[in-house]
């Protein structure tokens, strides 16, 4: 009915299908991997489960289906972010393709997936790029044996890489005010808003006058600016209504573009902001003139619960200013 061989150092699946085929399957070094795939190709074969008869095909030819068939189409249907596909292609054009494009697909074992991330760590990439890597590979080869390429993923068992989330980065007051102080309009307005509603970058250039209501003080995140396109929030809560406190009201009601155009935080032709071009230019501009520590825009949203500045900070109308304390 079925055997484990060890061959080297792997241990390789020997049975027969429910077809009367039979197969090999090489799992890798852990002999409680190959039972397990052993016992699972069993069930196959005790309830009739085969895959089809498919031609032989590289894992380039697989990933330009997969892109055709999965990403593409779930990108049209609205479930997947243009700029998350761009990430995925990226990802398939820079690691993954290079790697694996010249397999076959059904000769790729669980050792050649080791293979392919003890070579991603080799290029002293970050870890939190290998995991995004090891996640797609996964994936792939899941709709691999969906699709009936394979009879089984061989990127199951891998491990994955550690990655330490990136630590949170606070403000204080002080620092909160030198950064204002260092930036022109609109950009100094714009980082008032980020610190006292969390908005992110995306949101920020994105955001339009009608989207302000300053009778009901109410700031209404309905859209995000990625890619020169205006797309959904990140998630469903993203969409949201947050409340405008007067400080920021204040601001936002002398910037010179209210009554010149749609957006808010416009370039001086009034036309939406390229959030790379931003963070590139005016932001680190920004930084440095305020001679600050090396922070990213993110970390703004982790102030946005300081709600009182001690000593305030410059009126958003000049570069000196009178000082405003932010009520509570």
């Amino acid at each position: 009915m079925g055997a484990i061989r060890k061959r080297g150092k792997h241990y390789v699946v020997d049975y027969y299908d429910a077809t009367g085929r039979r197969r090999w399957e090489t799992v890798g070094p852990a002999l409680h991997e190959a039972k397990q795939v052993l016992a699972q190709r069993m069930w196959e074969r005790r309830n009739g489960k085969y895959r089809l008869t498919r031609k032989a095909i590289t894992m380039g030819e697989f990933i330009a289906k997969w892109e055709d068939d999965y990403l593409v189409v779930r990108q049209q249907l609205g479930r997947l972010k243009e700029s998350t596909l761009v990430g995925y292609r990226n990802n398939l054009r820079l690691h993954i393709g290079p790697f694996f494009a010249r397999m076959r697909l059904d000769e790729i074992a669980l050792p050649h997936v080791r293979e392919f991330v003890k070579a991603l760590l080799a290029k002293k990439l970050a870890p939190a790029t290998v995991l995004k890597a090891v996640v797609l590979v996964k994936e792939m080869f899941k709709h691999a044996v969906q699709w009936e390429y394979l009879d089984a993923n061989p990127a199951q068992y891998v491990e994955r890489p550690q990655v330490e989330i990136e630590e949170m980065q606070t403000l204080t007051p002080p620092e909160i005010r030198r950064l204002l102080e260092a930036a022109e309009e609109p950009v100094r307005t714009m980082l008032l808003c980020a610190v006292l509603t969390g908005m992110r970058r995306g949101e920020l250039l994105a955001l339009k006058w009608d989207d302000i209501d300053f009778e009901g003080n109410r700031i209404q995140v309905r859209r995000s600016l990625g890619r020169g396109k205006f797309v959904t929030p990140k998630s469903r809560r993203s969409r949201r209504a947050i409340d405008m406190a007067p400080t920021l009201k204040a601001a936002l009601a002398r910037l010179p573009g209210r009554f010149q155009g749609e957006m808010v935080f416009a370039s001086a032709e009034g036309q939406p902001i390229d959030p790379d071009n931003f963070t590139h230019r005016d932001w680190a501009r920004t930084l440095r003139r305020s001679k600050l520590r090396r922070i990213r825009f993110h970390d703004l949203r982790h102030n946005a619960g300081s709600r009182i500045m001690p000593g305030g900070w410059p009126d958003a109308g000049s570069r000196a200013g009178s000082r405003h304390r932010i009520p509570a």
